[in-house]
């Protein structure tokens, strides 16, 4: 058994260009293409459709285009003659971008009030355990890559961005989810990924500039102080040993004035350009 040959048959080659909205972001092609094989009487359905010539299912079509093997439609004519109908479909454009706008809320702590002053008791204690909700803006972005590379998202799941990404500026953005669908037939990806990506943008707050919105602040405090050379226990007007960290400088000696208590950033994500995810 063994097909003879397998020729392109021009008067079956035709198509269509539709849009279900009536507009050009969402056109879909419906390209026909036919195959005559002339192959043995005792041949098979199943030798004409896998022979070498015939497209396989889910197989691009050769001109390039975002168009892929949908269906195959062979037809014996006569023993040794049969012909093959091969259809393709696909998105003409898929530049079109889905882009919702919506929020995250979280709780985070505080130790200032909205003025900038610290949060502390009558006696110059800080408050601890405090907290505001704050709300974050997120973008959620919807849109079609013929190839992924899960690899470089990952890299930009430890990374804020270094660019102004939708007008926020440097260090404001993070990309907090990340989802990619695709269709395969025979190991064949049968269309473009459908990937949708959520972005979170923080507003810089608490005296924090943008480049350091997903730093992690917190408080500079301590059990020791430095005095001098040496580094010892903290202690009270009663000289006993304090129980409570206590406010300390930047150079580690202790500080007493809680409006000037210093804080750390420290920076926890790297930075990459997002215009690089090439979502927008």
């Amino acid at each position: 058994m063994s097909v003879i040959n397998v020729t392109k048959m021009w008067s079956k080659t035709g198509g269509s260009l539709s849009s279900a909205k009536l507009s050009a972001i969402d056109q879909v092609w419906a390209v026909t293409e036919g195959y005559q094989v002339l192959c043995d009487a005792d041949d098979s359905v199943d030798v004409i459709v896998a022979h070498i010539d015939i497209p396989l299912m889910g197989s691009q079509h050769p001109t390039g285009i975002n168009a892929f093997v949908g269906s195959i439609n062979p037809q014996r004519i006569s023993p040794i003659f049969w012909v093959v109908t091969v259809s393709y479909r696909g998105i003409v454009d898929d530049a079109a971008v889905d882009v919702e706008w919506t929020d995250s809320q979280t709780t985070e702590p505080i130790d200032r009030d909205i003025n900038g002053r610290a949060i502390m008791t009558v006696n110059l204690e800080p408050v601890d355990g405090l907290s505001m909700d704050v709300a974050d803006q997120v973008v959620v972005i919807t849109r079609k890559f013929l190839t992924i590379n899960t690899a470089g998202i990952a890299m930009y799941r430890r990374a804020t961005n270094s660019d102004t990404f939708l007008g926020w500026p440097p260090g404001t953005a993070r990309l907090v989810g990340f989802s990619a669908k695709n269709r395969f037939a025979y190991g064949i990806a049968q269309e473009a990924w459908t990937v949708t990506a959520r972005i979170q943008f923080r507003e810089p707050y608490a005296n924090t500039t943008p480049a350091q919105a997903w730093y992690k602040r917190w408080r500079h405090e301590g059990l020791y102080v430095k005095v001098g050379t040496r580094i010892i226990r903290a202690v009270d007007e009663n000289q006993q040993e304090v129980t409570k960290p206590v406010l300390l400088k930047v150079d580690g000696t202790q500080e007493t004035d809680p409006d000037a208590a210093y804080f750390f950033h420290t920076q926890v994500y790297g930075e990459l350009p997002y215009s690089g995810l090439g979502l927008i």
